[in-house]
């Protein structure tokens, strides 16, 4: 385990993969998540197609001190800029990025922005923009918190899980987020990209998708698995590390 320091705060990183390739994926969780629950796919990725990988905990996740307290409408584009900090203080050069749910919104707008430093994206599961679906689906998720049906993320985010909780369901509910939209931003990736999302995602239906793809243009690919939610990497594991890899060795 290797730690960095980015904009004054130690931020929780790991190292998968082969440590000596010159190729790295930077892999980015979703709005709840953390390094530990990705499980094992970055690492078996990584090795599948003999590359290096950084997966870390954003700055209040998991093991990255912070506070998610009072979070802002521009939360994902500050994510984007901590990135940024991390590829340069790793020195890595054309990352390839690979991001779930918030964190494929992340990976859209680093791209967006900075679109001559990664050598290509991988979103799963990634919004550009809020849908009505998206909001029953974060309506849903409210009560299992105040249930105690969310009591897991203890686990991963300790004493601050509840913290995470609510930064992840306010925004996405709160009037300043109703016309949150990216993609106009987006329009200027030219990275090769992978746009990835099940068909049965309770967050956000395939317009994302078509939105995302009709953005980017030519460069833009999709893949979106039968019998498959939020979580592509779980539910149809070997299905999307099949596709990864063919999208990564034809580019």
């Amino acid at each position: 385990m290797h730690s960095g320091f980015f904009f004054g705060m130690n931020l929780n990183v790991k190292i998968v993969g082969d440590p000596k390739s010159e190729e790295t994926i930077v892999f980015l969780h979703e709005g709840l998540g953390c390094i530990e629950m990705w499980k094992s796919y970055p690492e078996d990725l990584c090795n599948v197609l003999g590359m290096k990988g950084i997966v870390y905990d954003r700055a209040g996740y998991g093991k990255s001190p912070g506070s998610l307290i009072d979070r802002k409408a521009d939360y994902l584009h500050l994510a984007a800029e901590e990135l940024h900090e991390l590829i340069h203080h790793f020195e890595i050069n054309q990352p390839i990025i690979y991001g779930h749910s918030d964190g494929g919104s992340i990976g859209l707008i680093f791209a967006g922005k900075y679109p001559k430093l990664p050598k290509a994206l991988i979103t799963e599961a990634a919004h550009v923009f809020n849908e009505a679906v998206t909001i029953e689906g974060v309506k849903d998720a409210r009560p299992l918190i105040e249930t105690g049906k969310m009591d897991a993320l203890k686990k991963y985010h300790g004493n601050r899980y509840k913290e995470v909780f609510y930064a992840w369901n306010d925004i996405w509910l709160d009037d300043s987020f109703n016309e949150w939209n990216i993609s106009e931003e987006i329009k200027d990736i030219s990275c090769p990209t992978l746009i990835i999302q099940g068909k049965d995602d309770q967050y956000g239906t395939l317009n994302q998708v078509s939105t995302i793809l009709e953005s980017i243009g030519s460069e833009a690919k999709s893949f979106t698995p039968a019998n498959c939610g939020h979580a592509p990497f779980k539910e149809q594991k070997e299905a999307v590390i099949k596709t990864v890899k063919k999208f990564i060795h034809e580019h």
